[in-house]
């Protein structure tokens, strides 16, 4: 615990914070790497190429998304601290789905999508935020866990 001018910081609640600036670093991710997505869009129309569109429109839905549900996640993390575990088994468990998924559409394919071939530095560095986001949640999950049988014990 550090103590700074009569304020106690738990290191739970300093790596809660960790987590919750990597959770943002990966929605804005995720939003950039849509609106990538659409520009491909927007030049795959402009000449013509109309095959690409759907897979394009399912990207940037699914990247779009992700955004958004890292934002949730932020928000409800923001609001319970450390009092639950569930907010950190979810990011977890989303960090984990979004992986498999990467990898599957880089392997075997993805319907709609199909096998993507590029891998991109924001793919690349988005994954390697989730799986820090892993470890971090999963430590955290236990780090509360242990706070509330303390708190039952008292």
């Amino acid at each position: 615990m550090i103590v700074i001018s009569n304020v106690s910081i738990s290191s739970s609640s300093i790596i809660m914070y960790i987590l919750l600036a990597l959770i943002v670093s990966t929605a804005v991710i995720y939003f950039i790497v849509a609106s990538q997505e659409y520009s491909d869009l927007l030049e795959f129309l402009e000449v013509g190429i109309q095959g690409e569109t759907q897979e394009k429109q399912v990207e940037m839905t699914l990247f779009i998304g992700s955004g958004i549900v890292y934002l949730g996640l932020f928000v409800w993390i923001l609001k319970t601290k450390l009092r639950s575990k569930i907010p950190y088994i979810v990011v977890a468990a989303v960090s984990v789905i979004l992986i498999v998924t990467y990898a599957a559409s880089r392997t075997i394919g993805v319907p709609l999508v199909g096998v993507e071939y590029y891998i991109g530095k924001l793919d690349m560095a988005n994954k390697v935020l989730e799986v820090i986001m892993i470890g971090i949640s999963v430590y955290l999950v236990f780090a509360v866990r242990k706070a509330m049988i303390k708190e039952t014990i008292r």
